[in-house]
């Protein structure tokens, strides 16, 4: 076979794994190993601990070499024989998987500074830690930092010489080759800039992560193109070949998936691999593609078309983060909505909107062209912030919590002040501590070594991690979440209450307590009032109006007494799969939603009132998403409505429309109800079929029945 075909072959391979790997394949080899390492160097300081532990680990973990690999990065899984069993239940019992002190503090969720590391390479990071533990100036916690950087960074070195000797030992010189080079020098051709990245992801992944870790390796279209092009112009690779490793690079991003869906998984079926026997179990892996840049033409950068060509729909990783600009190649764009309606994990953000927020920030330009997100969907500044804290919440449950201090509303105004008067105390709080934190002197090192500290842009020089006042840009998240059933409460409350007047407010509240048991009259009328979600002027007017109140606290709270934006915030509507059951606990709210329903979900409308998606693009358009940086919004489309070139053709202008109206992002699942309740009787005849979560896809056939019905739930759109 040549290259193309064994990479088309591969892929094959990671598709049938991802559906057949055993439920409950285990990482026996790197439990084992992290339990060894916490014994053996236990007492140490814990930058010392997690260097020494790390190295422990990777100077004896398997190399595992498929005669395929185009790529090397592998790792030991298996279903454990009963010896194995018993220790890993009894390591479980005693809680060793999730507190061992080596790797605990790294839970992932986050943009790396790749560009970084391919241009500097492992080697240089190895000596800029160097160089900075020599500088000196730091005390006893700020000196075991740098110690514990140094001896990560070179565990990271040796593991990849360790896999250049393996790659020998299996007749494959070239693979060893390459690895030997990004083991002293940084990458110099493309196809040694995606082996360390890989390898890189696999340390993290696979060997240092703790639960639920998962990745974005940010612009790679931008920061691979000058070795694409200076290897296509020596001729020391072609098009073809560069896709072929791009291939084998997403199937390497594929190997640590286990079985199921995590999110949604109730513990009703035993159809989940869980953290305990993979720790990134269904983490999904982010790249980032298209958009404006710094670096390169972005009109003609030829690596985004082909990296748009080689994405695969049957497999989950990696997940494309697509940005989209006004000046893109339509044939581009056709290709990628082509993409997305195969259900492949595409997730397309506006530049126009996102770049006008992140400029907002008052970050430097190159960081704000350079924005991200990391899974699910939450706004990173590529490889150089870190989450420090947050404010914020279900807007809902917010409302609640304000209709329980006061009732006395004359207008829908009047509850919109009060509610963005309520925001404005947690978020002031939350500043103040900001501020404390990280605008005063600069804080004594706490002397905590996280793993995600060792991938991002300025933690060494400041010998601190990212919480401790390492990270260039620490941020907040400022969460508006659950927009729709907000609104839909507001439309309720000022239809029933102000505008009709069939209703006092103190009756329509406790109606609400009563789950309108009582008073089925009004359930009626709070249904019929208008929603969000159905291009209706009305409650749109709401929903523009509470979005920009919260967002202008935001913007007020985070700017200090000079006028200066002293605080960061990134502002954000994701919900994640909270909405379930933060709706489980929730009363009945004004809007007819029954008590235990969920909320809404992310952007989208509360389910069961919109049946058109074009009703519903122009309602979502009308937020001020120039003031957010990121929001998820998921739509499900009927297979019949983008069949064929007529399809095709429909989807392109249904979301070229949607972001030149200002739309921020859109998440595609193309499935008919039909056929999603088929896969429920007969999972044989469905299975690769795949349906968007937040941010990330799951194989429906490995969803609880639970987790089904809630996808089937959410409206289909015409």
């Amino acid at each position: 076979m040549n290259i193309t075909e064994i990479a088309e072959n591969n892929v094959r391979k990671a598709e049938k794994l991802i559906r057949e790997k055993p439920v409950n394949s285990t990482w026996i080899e790197r439990i084992f190993l992290m339990d060894d390492a916490w014994r053996a160097f236990e007492g140490q300081p814990q930058p010392i601990m997690m260097g020494n532990g790390l190295a422990y680990v990777l100077s004896r973990c398997s190399l595992p070499v498929d005669p395929d690999d185009l790529l090397l990065g592998r790792f030991a899984e298996k279903v454990p024989d009963e010896a194995e069993e018993a220790r890993f239940l009894e390591l479980l019992r005693a809680n060793r998987l999730r507190e061992n002190p080596i790797f605990c503090y790294s839970g992932g969720h986050i943009t790396l500074d790749c560009a970084g590391f391919v241009e500097k390479g492992i080697s240089g990071y190895i000596d800029m830690a160097k160089e900075r533990l020599e500088r000196g100036g730091e005390d006893e916690n700020g000196t075991n930092f740098l110690r514990g950087m140094v001896l990560t960074y070179t565990a990271m070195r040796d593991y990849i010489l360790r896999y250049a000797a393996a790659a020998e030992k299996a007749g494959k010189p070239d693979a060893a080759a390459v690895c030997r080079n990004i083991a002293y020098a940084p990458p110099q051709t493309f196809r040694e800039a995606l082996q360390l990245l890989i390898l890189l992801f696999n340390v993290y992944m696979a060997y240092g992560s703790a639960m639920v870790a998962c990745l974005n390796f940010g612009r790679i279209d931008d920061f691979l193109l000058p070795l694409y092009e200076a290897d296509l112009a020596a001729g020391r690779m072609t098009r073809e070949e560069a896709g072929a490793y791009f291939d084998d690079f997403s199937c390497k991003c594929s190997l640590h998936l286990g079985r199921g869906e995590h999110q949604m998984f109730d513990g009703t079926e035993p159809k989940a691999t869980g953290w305990d026997r993979n720790p990134t179990f269904d983490s999904p892996t982010y790249v980032d593609i298209g958009g404006y840049s710094y670096r390169t033409d972005h009109k003609s950068n030829p690596l985004t078309r082909l990296f748009a060509e080689h994405i695969h729909p049957k497999l989950k990783n990696p997940v494309f983060i697509t940005r989209l600009t006004k000046e893109d190649d339509p044939d581009l764009f056709r290709l990628l909505c082509d993409k997305a309606r195969q259900n492949a994990t595409i997730l397309f953000y506006n530049d126009e909107t996102e770049l006008p927020a992140f400029r907002s920030l008052g970050i430097d330009e190159k960081h704000a062209l350079d924005y991200s997100m990391h899974p699910c969907n939450w706004p990173d500044i590529s490889g150089g912030s870190g989450i420090v804290g947050g404010f914020g919440g279900p807007v809902p449950i917010m409302l609640l919590n304000l209709f329980a201090k006061r009732r006395d509303f004359s207008s829908v105004d009047e509850i919109i002040a009060a509610l963005s008067e309520q925001f404005r105390e947690e978020v002031r709080a939350v500043c103040a501590g900001y501020r404390a934190r990280f605008r005063g002197p600069k804080p004594a090192s706490d002397g905590m070594l996280n793993l995600n500290d060792v991938f991002i842009e300025g933690t060494v020089e400041a010998a601190r991690g990212i919480t401790n006042g390492g990270a260039r840009y620490p941020a907040l998240y400022g969460q508006i979440r659950s927009v729709a059933t907000a609104v839909d409460m507001l439309s309720s409350i000022g239809t029933l209450v102000f505008d009709r007047k069939i209703c006092t407010f103190d009756e329509l509240d406790d109606a609400c307590k009563d789950d309108f048991a009582s008073r089925p009259d009004l359930l009626a009328a709070a249904l019929r009032a208008p929603k969000y979600g159905t291009d209706d002027e009305y409650a749109d007017a709401i929903a523009v109006k509470l979005m920009n109140a919260l967002l202008d606290v935001i913007d007020e709270e985070t700017v200090n007494e000079k006028g200066e934006k002293d605080v960061l915030s990134l502002n954000t509507t994701i919900t994640d799969t909270w909405y379930i059951g933060q709706g489980a606990g929730m009363q009945a709210t004004h809007d007819g939603r029954r008590k235990g329903q969920p909320i809404s979900e992310n952007l989208s409308p509360t389910r069961g009132v919109n049946d058109s998606v074009t009703a519903l693009l122009n309602s979502v358009s009308k937020l001020p998403f120039r003031r957010l940086h990121s929001g998820a919004f998921n739509v499900r489309l009927r297979k019949d409505a983008v069949a064929g070139e007529e399809g095709l053709d429909r989807l392109c202008v249904l979301l070229s429309t949607f972001f030149e109206q200002g739309g921020i992002q859109a998440q595609l699942t193309v499935a008919d109800t039909a056929e999603l309740r088929d896969a429920q009787l007969h999972p044989e005849n469905h299975r690769d079929l795949t349906v968007r979560i937040t941010g990330y896809s799951a194989v429906f056939n490995d969803m609880t029945r639970n987790a089904q019905c809630e996808i089937i739930a959410r409206d289909e759109n015409t």
